[in-house]
């Protein structure tokens, strides 16, 4: 048969069963109309890109299937590998470092020492719960512009302790 003069139908009738051939030796036992797809565009490649004064068809076709399908089998391994799904087990593995709440309540304390009692409610609510200004004034009974209130003498008084603690800090 001369690739040259013959239609693709013909030649993908022909090398039909090289395709399915190589997908077994690969091993590849999912997804067969996906690979197989994926051959046949290969075969339609080496079908294009022939030159017949380097070689026969059929080793072209051949090592151009195989090295396509390799390809993407490459590709998809690469994928799981960077894209795992989470499991469960790895959890008990992984150490928790994580520090609670009070222990970060208790790293802030020399900074908010010099705050009323309001401002610390605004630091707590806002800062670990993140709590806007209208829940915070819900949940405390007062009034937004009280919470506003808060907020800024805690700014304020926090920005003065951190100058402060630099300054001894030097």
């Amino acid at each position: 048969m001369d690739i040259r003069h013959a239609n693709f139908t013909d030649v993908l009738e022909r090398y039909r069963p090289m395709i399915y051939k190589i997908i077994n030796t690969l091993h590849i036992y999912r997804d067969h109309s996906y690979y197989f797809h994926e051959g046949v565009v290969a075969l339609w490649t080496a079908y294009k890109q022939f030159n017949e004064e380097k070689g026969s068809f059929p080793a072209y076709a051949y090592t151009t299937i195989r090295g396509s399908l390799l390809n993407v089998l490459k590709a998809e391994r690469h994928f799981d590998d960077h894209h795992a799904p989470w499991d469960k087990e790895y959890e008990e593995f992984i150490p928790d470092n994580s520090v609670s709440l009070d222990e970060q309540i208790n790293h802030l304390e020399p900074y908010v020492v010099c705050l009323t009692n309001n401002q610390k409610i605004w630091v707590v609510e806002h800062i670990f719960y993140g709590k806007g200004i209208k829940e915070i004034a819900r949940e405390h009974r007062t009034t937004e512009a009280a919470v506003k209130s808060w907020r800024r003498g805690a700014i304020k008084k926090i920005r003065e302790e951190i100058l402060k603690y630099k300054k001894m800090n030097e």
